[in-house]
């Protein structure tokens, strides 16, 4: 093959278009480099991207199916172990289950197995994703450092303090609320005040994170722009919640948890965080007299006074590492990284 002429015009004006290129910017797939969230979106055209908004929705309703099966299927069975017997009039009496909400068995089955239930239809879809599972759901070491986690979390339940103070301010405690409050007291009054707390914190921490954060909206700011794909998946995590009053108090929770899912690139302290403010909340919730439920009266006070402290150094801590994390980004090269494009069939799931 004939060696190139650096004096042929046509030589001239390839080698003028190559700078061009050069210096025109960084490339979809650099730039998927240097922000981890668009590396699968990067080699999607937009109506590829656009076709795939529907995935996300499917699962909720699939999640929901079988969140709704299973809790049904544990009540039954909690009334059974808990009662020792079953009939339909003790099914259809309310006050049923009341009484075996309060018994230890009874509360572990008819939380527990229904969560896990919620994760599982989006931990199959994972499995059957030809992205590895793990970077499915975010369950990757993302791209802050590891004390921005400790930040995360001491930052999260500031985040649930301040909006359940707010919507405190126009409306008034539901009764299912109530019923939940009454039923936490009174078994961390019996003794099981740590094992509630650690289940009531780490079973939704881990479950509805890798739903919501996870799958669904690691889908979604890959069809949309990810704050509305984290709109999106925050007001579908709040509406998961059901009561009206705890849906628009988790709804600024699930926005703050899914921008830090985004910059951080990982859901792990996500769930940190959200573990931490519900294992915070029982905690609250537990040394609070029924009579006196307010945040800032005692002996709540000195409880709301730490979230603060601890909230607002978590908030300068996840300030820094946010500063850090986009200089650092600004200053990659994909090139001298090594980046290579991936395959579009690696996203056909």
């Amino acid at each position: 093959m004939p060696s190139q002429n650096p004096s042929d015009p046509e030589s001239a004006q390839n080698s003028e278009n190559e700078s061009r290129k050069s210096d025109s910017g960084p490339s979809p797939m650099s730039e998927a480099f240097i922000y981890p969230e668009n590396q699968e979106a990067a080699h999607l055209t937009r109506s590829d991207r656009n076709l795939r908004w529907w995935t996300p929705v499917a699962m909720v309703g699939i999640s929901l199916i079988s969140f709704i099966f299973m809790s049904g299927v544990m009540a039954v069975a909690a009334v059974w172990v808990v009662k020792g017997s079953l009939s339909v009039e003790m099914l259809s009496d309310p006050s049923t289950m009341t009484e075996v909400s309060g018994s230890r068995l009874g509360l572990f089955l008819v939380v527990v197995p229904p969560q896990i239930a919620l994760v599982l239809p989006s931990l199959i879809a994972a499995v059957l994703s030809p992205v590895p599972f793990r970077e499915r759901l975010g369950l990757v070491r993302g791209n802050w450092p590891l004390w921005s986690w400790l930040g995360i979390a001491a930052a999260t339940p500031l985040i649930g303090f301040l909006s359940g103070l707010g919507v405190g301010l126009f409306l008034e405690e539901s009764e299912t609320l109530k019923e939940m409050s009454n039923l936490f007291r009174a078994h961390g009054k019996s003794g099981f005040f740590i094992p509630l707390a650690l289940m009531i914190g780490a079973t939704p921490a881990f479950c509805e994170e890798l739903l919501f954060r996870g799958y669904i909206q690691q889908r979604l700011t890959r069809s949309f722009r990810p704050m509305r794909g984290i709109l999106i998946a925050s007001t579908l995590f709040a509406a998961f919640h059901i009561d009206f009053v705890h849906v628009v108090a988790v709804f600024p929770l699930g926005v703050f948890l899914g921008w830090v899912t985004w910059r951080t690139g990982s859901i792990v302290p996500a769930m940190l965080g959200h573990f931490v403010n519900n294992f915070i909340s029982v905690i609250g919730i537990v040394v609070s007299p029924e009579e006196n439920t307010d945040t800032l009266g005692a002996p709540g006070l000195s409880l709301s006074l730490t979230v603060i402290a601890f909230g607002f150094v978590g908030i300068a801590l996840i300030m820094v590492a946010a500063s850090q994390d986009r200089l650092r980004s600004s200053d990659i090269d994909p090139q001298e990284q090594g980046f290579t494009e991936t395959s579009p069939s690696d996203d056909a799931s």
